[in-house]
Parts: C-alpha cells; structure tokens; sequence
C-alpha cells in the first residue's frame, strides 16, 4: 500500500497489486519482492524485472522506481 500510495501521488498511471508469489500474473512488468523470495519470484516470471528490498515499510527502492516510472 505504501508504494501504490507513492505512485498514486506522482500520478504515474500504473496499476500496483499484491499477490502471493504463485499468483504472479504472466504479464508482470515489475515484481517486487522481499530479498529472501526473489529467487522464487523469478522463477514464476522471468521476463519481468525485479526488485528487491528488505523492508517493506520503510525502502528507498519505492523513491527510486517512482522517480524513474516519472521520468519515462
């Protein structure tokens, strides 16, 4: 929620969801995940880019992927 809040306010017209690893949709653009369940999440969408983070509440990962979807 806390990123889907920080894409909402940049306005970036992207659509964030949380599902469980083995729900990964196969059109998957961006799959982030906690450090521990990377590996397992590329296995499920390999074609998708990945990011990595070890909390989940507090990331600059969040400010830096919104930076640059803003950019784009």
């Amino acid at each position: 929620s806390i990123l889907r809040k920080k894409i909402k306010a940049a306005e970036i017209p992207v659509t964030v969801t949380n599902t469980a690893i083995s729900e990964i949709p196969a059109d998957a653009d961006i799959v982030i995940t906690h450090r521990s369940l990377t590996d397992r999440a590329r296995q499920k969408a390999p074609e998708a880019e990945h990011i990595s983070i070890d909390n989940f509440l507090k990331s600059p990962e969040y400010d830096e992927l919104v930076n640059r979807l803003s950019v784009s």
